[in-house]
């Protein structure tokens, strides 16, 4: 079983890949999808070289967790403005918002 620091960090890749075809099939938000899509991506590696690890005074859970729920708010924001996808959408957040926790509070848990 995946502990919730290798699951964070999929969601996370998952995401950045995302945010890269959003960026791919929207010119005007190309540059800010690449560069979210960049940090995350490195977000992702980080938490499953090192979820125990930090960066200053913010461990790599704690960075993921934000990540995590930042995908979700955007992930909202989509679903309010796209009802053809609203429901996926908000689906995709509820997981992002749970993994959040859980890697926050716990990266070496397992899933139960």
């Amino acid at each position: 079983m995946p502990s919730h620091a290798e699951l964070a960090g999929r969601l996370l890749k998952d995401a950045a890949d995302f945010f890269r075809r959003l960026g791919e099939q929207n010119e005007s938000l190309k540059k800010q999808m690449l560069e979210n899509a960049g940090v995350f991506e490195q977000m992702s590696g980080l938490i499953l070289k090192s979820p125990d690890g930090a960066v200053g005074d913010s461990s790599h859970a704690q960075m993921a967790a934000q990540l995590l729920t930042d995908a979700a708010n955007f992930f909202r924001k989509l679903a309010a403005q796209n009802e053809h996808i609203k429901e996926q959408m908000e689906e995709n957040a509820n997981v992002y918002d749970q993994m959040a926790m859980l890697v926050r509070n716990n990266p070496r848990g397992i899933l139960d």
